[in-house]
């Protein structure tokens, strides 16, 4: 049976399009299912994720697009192909490299049935999960994984580990980055990536965020623990318990490496891969002197408060009740962070008036000289729900403030060139996302303002042109498949 629409649900034996026979089941998540697939036209076994929310944007299914073109490396999960199942494009696919495993989650659950039982052997699958963040770091155009957790750490014969799931992996100033939604991300997420809205920002930022993330990981691994319980603990940075508190087989070398990763601030984390694979390289050789054998600790039961919580009904998209929850919460204590979700998940529910009053009641006077850590994130939802709702002197009005306090930004000069599109001043919008362009090159939402701005200007031949480069780069996106078709029509193709 081919699966044809919506309606359909994949099954065994049943084929997704004329590109491929699924086979088995391999992961049924909130978000998406991966199988075993034969791909028909060659008869090779791959894995194929497919997205169950068919309503989302190309751009947010496109899990990975950055690592389509760069070379095959051990430690990583090849993507092949990605894009909507011909002819209807309906389903999405994320084509990738079948590898016989389990999760390195699905392993430490196994502890009791000897895995992990050394130092040395944990220490060697760590090493394996550096030499894939070392090489997404060291690519011409470097990349940042934002999700390194041991969901998303495979692990195959020989203890041979490949990292995968690339969801929330970035180039250096994406805007407009995926959200993270999931619960247990936010909990090995560094605090300045812990407020679950986005994560963006320069190189140096998102690979500090991975650094942090690496920390979480070998402290869980030599633990059996999570420094903290709920995220509102990661956000704040509460005191945690040094590792050597819970397993006292560990060298202090090994926990300085661990405690320097999990430094609050980024700039006291290890500058890069490089400086940590050293360290840790020398604290291993420590380690396996003072003690290899490694007594396993069952997990403390773990805690949950209000933004526990909050992420688990954005997890469930049931985003009404996350702004119920961080409502309540912010109310209560007046916790910007909370008032962040509340807002945040409002937006999220496309709650624009709800969001309006509740933003104008607790910042009176329109205040929005926010101080707070979550300041900055707060002005920019602000900015996007009054641009949607169409009141444009409130957006210009925050934008402004938010210049003020949080400093020029792609981000901010993106919504800024959306403002003057609503003003109908085309040529300042054209300026502004032509900068952006240059900046960081090649990316769908700004190719789409450029397209539809060139339009305005009656620049047919400009619209063209950017229309084309885009095709370039995504070939399978139906908007700008449809463009082309629309353009062919009317003899500008």
């Amino acid at each position: 049976m081919n699966i044809k629409s919506a309606h359909f649900l994949p099954g065994t034996n049943k084929r997704l399009g004329d590109k491929y026979l699924l086979l088995e089941c391999l992961g049924d998540g909130s978000h998406g299912w991966v199988w075993r697939a034969e791909r028909l036209n060659d008869g090779e076994i791959v894995a194929v994720k497919i997205p169950k929310d068919l309503t989302k944007d190309d751009r947010l299914l496109a899990e990975g697009k950055e690592l389509l073109t760069i070379d095959a490396h051990p430690n990583i999960v090849r993507i092949f192909d990605m894009g909507r199942i011909p002819p209807e494009n309906e389903w999405f696919f994320i084509e990738m490299e079948y590898f016989p495993s389990q999760s390195l989650a699905q392993k430490l659950e196994q502890r009791n049935q000897h895995f992990g039982n050394t130092f040395e052997r944990l220490f060697g699958m760590y090493a394996q999960v550096l030499d894939a963040v070392g090489f997404l770091a060291a690519l011409p155009t470097p990349i940042s994984h934002g999700d390194i957790k041991p969901h998303n750490i495979l692990v195959g014969a020989a203890d041979l580990v490949k990292l995968t799931d690339f969801g929330s992996s970035a180039l250096p100033e994406e805007i407009y980055v995926r959200t993270r939604e999931n619960g247990g991300t936010v909990l090995y997420a560094a605090p300045e990536f812990s407020d679950s809205v986005s994560r963006k920002g320069t190189f140096k930022d998102l690979l500090q965020g991975d650094i942090y993330s690496l920390g979480v990981l070998l402290y869980q691994l030599v633990t059996g623990q999570l420094p903290h319980d709920t995220p509102a603990q990661v956000r704040r940075h509460a005191p945690i318990k040094k590792p050597s508190e819970i397993n006292s087989q560990i060298h202090p070398e090994l926990e300085a490496v661990i405690c320097r990763c999990l430094e609050k601030s980024p700039s006291d984390r290890f500058s890069d891969i490089i400086q940590l694979r050293n360290a840790f390289e020398s604290a291993c050789q420590k380690q396996l002197s003072f003690q290899n054998s490694y007594v396993p600790f069952s997990p403390n039961s773990i805690a949950k408060d209000w933004s526990s919580l909050v992420i688990d009904a954005l997890d469930e998209r049931d985003y009404l009740k996350a702004a119920k929850i961080a409502g309540a919460e912010f109310s209560q204590n007046r916790d910007y962070s909370a008032f962040l979700q509340q807002l945040n998940a409002l937006y999220r529910a496309n709650r624009l008036f709800e969001f309006e009053e509740v933003f104008d009641r607790e910042l009176k006077e329109n205040d929005v000289q926010i101080n707070a850590e979550s300041g900055a994130a707060i002005r920019i939802v602000a900015i996007k729900t009054f641009l949607g709702l169409r009141k444009l002197e409130r957006a210009k009005h925050i934008l402004k403030e938010a210049i003020l306090l949080d400093g020029k930004s792609l981000d901010l000069e993106f919504l800024e060139a959306n403002i003057y599109g609503l003003e109908a001043n085309f040529s300042e919008a054209r300026n502004i996302l032509e900068k952006i362009n240059r900046a960081i090159p090649n990316k769908p939402y700004v190719l789409t303002r450029l397209i539809q701005v060139c339009e305005q200007m009656r620049d047919y031949p400009a619209a063209a042109g950017y229309l084309r480069h885009a095709l370039r780069i995504f070939p399978n996106i139906p908007e700008f498949l449809t463009k082309r078709d629309y353009y062919q029509q009317i003899g500008l193709w």
